[in-house]
């Protein structure tokens, strides 16, 4: 699998729901290829900051992924400037915001931490 840079957050901050190939214009004119994030509704909610290319572990696998790019193809055409940052952000923030903290949910099933997990 390819390294991701993410334009907002890094991928370990980063809660994916879905993700999937996408064609991209530059600004120069040049189409590439970029990993697409998906929020809970849908909407694109951040992408590769960089063009990625096939890979596999295999030829099985280079297979598949070299299907996964033709399915973008399929796919309208994005731009950078099609993902508002601003809206990127608030989602974020309402991805962040649903997450809950281990100690709450020991609390809410009746459990205790685990000494482990301090």
């Amino acid at each position: 699998m390819t390294a991701l840079t993410l334009i907002l957050k890094p991928v370990s901050q980063f809660v994916m729901k879905t993700w999937n190939y996408r064609v991209f214009r530059e600004t120069n004119g040049d189409c590439i290829i970029r990993e697409v994030f998906y929020a809970k509704d849908g909407s694109i909610f951040g992408c590769t900051e960089n063009a990625v290319a096939p890979s596999g572990e295999s030829l099985e696998e280079l297979a598949a992924d070299i299907e996964s790019f033709k399915d973008a193809l399929k796919l309208p055409v994005l731009t950078l400037a099609d993902l508002s940052v601003g809206n990127m952000n608030e989602k974020w923030q309402q991805e962040e915001n649903s997450n809950i903290c281990l100690p709450e949910i020991t609390a809410e099933l009746g459990m205790r931490e685990s000494s482990a997990l301090n």
